[in-house]
């Protein structure tokens, strides 16, 4: 496809749905993570968050890298400055909007607090980052 051709709806679409495929792996990473932090090492919360989340920006890189965008021909190390600084922007992100859900929704499991912030970060700003500027095609 030439810059001049845009994209259909399809082709957005099916990239937006490997996106969603590996933000659920990252997702399942960084659950896995934070539920051993909480439960298993009796981490607090707001402590256990840092970790999952750098666990699962590890499997977001890969995967969106090789799969989502299919940009293994693209530069590497810029991809990998671009996405280092876009997600500690996201990690800063996640962890901000946790803590105010959590301070929100005390009554709810923190693991499910934690989806929830991580998917209105990923909706209005890691996908729309990724996908114009990391690793725009």
């Amino acid at each position: 496809m030439s810059a001049a051709e845009p994209e259909t709806l399809l082709t957005r679409a099916w990239r937006f749905g490997r996106a969603l495929v590996v933000g659920s792996g990252a997702t399942l990473t960084d659950f896995s993570v934070f539920t051993t932090c909480v439960r298993a090492i009796d981490l607090a919360p707001t402590t256990a968050r840092l970790p999952a989340l750098l666990a699962g920006a590890c499997v977001q890189f890969v995967g969106n890298r090789s799969f989502t965008f299919r940009a293994q021909a693209g530069n590497l190390p810029r991809q990998v400055t671009l996405f280092l600084a876009a997600e500690a922007i996201t990690l800063g992100l996640n962890w901000s909007v946790f803590r105010y859900l959590l301070s929100r929704f005390d009554f709810l499991p923190p693991e499910l607090v934690g989806l929830m912030g991580t998917g209105l970060v990923f909706i209005a700003f890691a996908y729309p980052v990724r996908r114009l500027l990391i690793f725009r095609m």
